[in-house]
């Protein structure tokens, strides 16, 4: 039977070490004075933590692991209760944290278990922290822990020690343990500012393979590849976007149609136009149809914004209608507004009565997004032929 990961809620973690030199080491009160903090400020650390009690069964815990300041945290161990002995391993970023099976990564919210700072200020929150002196070359402080993960029953009588390094100000050790050692629980830090990135797994509901449907250069590709990720910027889809020697492979935290995909992946110039409708029996060739609508044919004859230009926004009209609305306006009454997307007439619309167009008809509130987001963004190079995995 698997041990469960709430067992590690209540764990500390931390074994670094790392060199944040001061020309004269600090007083014990300087060095004591916000000694917890200071690893919040970190770019990164490196952290052991082990622990075993006898109460009110017998469980032992042992990891290791790092934190990078982008709220990333690292952990692999084992946790041995009674005769049963489970290997773990964590990977935390923001809100989420993933647990390893044997299946891959599972994807849960974010417990206490993979947040070091909070469990290590844990064992002494709210205590007085009392300088007891110095031992090879580190300040000793000295407090009475708060560790019910030791003692459940209270019954023990627990002493800890917070060891700081008058030099840098940083704590680089924390123990807790009773007299007889029965309960003791350690964490080492170090590696500080030199632990390196974390690495955090990402399990993708759709893979999308894109490819240049005509041969990029080295700066057009980049090029494109940078409007790609301001369209994604704007869009705020979780996502993964790296480059292939055939084009690029975007992983996609939730599904999206097929439309979105490819209208993200287009070259995505986006122009208002005044157009001119046709009226009936009028025989024209300059004539585009909007929304693919052959009774709706209309003449481009000025064009009023284009991409970067157009302050577009979505307004919500129904949970599976939206409209594109922006303040770019008609000169005059002599036509409608055209909003055409790679040469394609989208939709047409007249001003409201605060002089903003609206356009309707473009699908809903997701694909809106996108045309916003194409909006707000440069012209691609080229575009992208597209294969979907889900």
């Amino acid at each position: 039977m698997r041990i469960s990961i709430a067992v590690l809620a209540a764990v500390l973690t931390l074994s670094c070490a790392g060199v944040l030199r001061n020309p004269q080491p600090m007083t014990p009160e300087q060095a004591g004075a916000g000694a917890w903090e200071r690893l919040a400020h970190l770019r990164s650390f490196g952290f052991t933590m082990s622990f075993h009690t006898d109460m009110p069964f017998a469980i032992e815990v042992k990891f290791t692991g790092a934190r990078e300041q982008a709220d990333r945290e690292a952990w692999s161990g084992f946790m041995r209760r009674r005769t049963e002995v489970s290997r773990v391993e964590l990977r935390a970023e923001g809100p989420e944290q993933y647990e390893r099976e044997q299946s891959g990564w599972r994807r849960t919210m974010r417990g206490i278990e993979t947040r070091v700072l909070e469990q290590g200020e844990a064992a002494f929150r709210g205590r007085s922290l009392e300088f007891a002196g110095t031992e090879h070359g580190r300040y000793l402080y000295a407090f009475k822990p708060d560790l019910p993960i030791l003692d459940p029953t209270q019954t023990k009588k627990l002493t800890g020690v917070m060891e700081v390094d008058p030099r840098s100000g940083l704590p680089v050790r924390l123990y807790c343990s009773d007299s007889a050692r029965t309960a003791e629980w350690e964490l080492r830090l170090g590696r500080f500012n030199r632990a390196g990135s974390v690495d955090v797994p990402y399990e993708p509901a759709m893979t999308v393979d894109a490819i240049p449907t005509r041969p990029l250069g080295r700066a057009p590709f980049g090029r494109a590849v940078a409007v790609v990720n301001q369209r994604l910027a704007k869009l705020g889809w979780e996502h993964r976007l790296r480059r292939t020697s055939r084009g690029l492979v975007l992983l996609l935290g939730q599904p999206k149609s097929r439309r979105q995909v490819e209208l993200l992946f287009s070259r995505g110039s986006v122009e208002i136009w005044q157009g001119r409708w046709i009226a009936t029996g009028e025989s024209t060739g300059a004539a585009v149809e909007v929304g693919g609508d052959a009774a709706r044919r209309v003449v481009l004859e000025r064009r009023l914004a284009a991409n970067e230009q157009i302050a577009a926004e979505v307004r919500t009209t129904t949970p599976l209608a939206a409209a594109l609305v922006t303040s770019a306006a008609l000169p005059d009454d002599r036509g409608p507004a055209i909003l055409v997307v790679d040469g394609v007439a989208m939709s047409a619309a007249r001003s409201d009565p605060d002089g903003r167009l609206v356009f309707q008809d473009i699908g809903n509130e997701d694909d809106v997004r996108v045309v916003v987001a194409l909006a707000s963004a440069g012209v691609s190079p080229s575009d992208f032929v597209i294969t979907l995995e889900q």
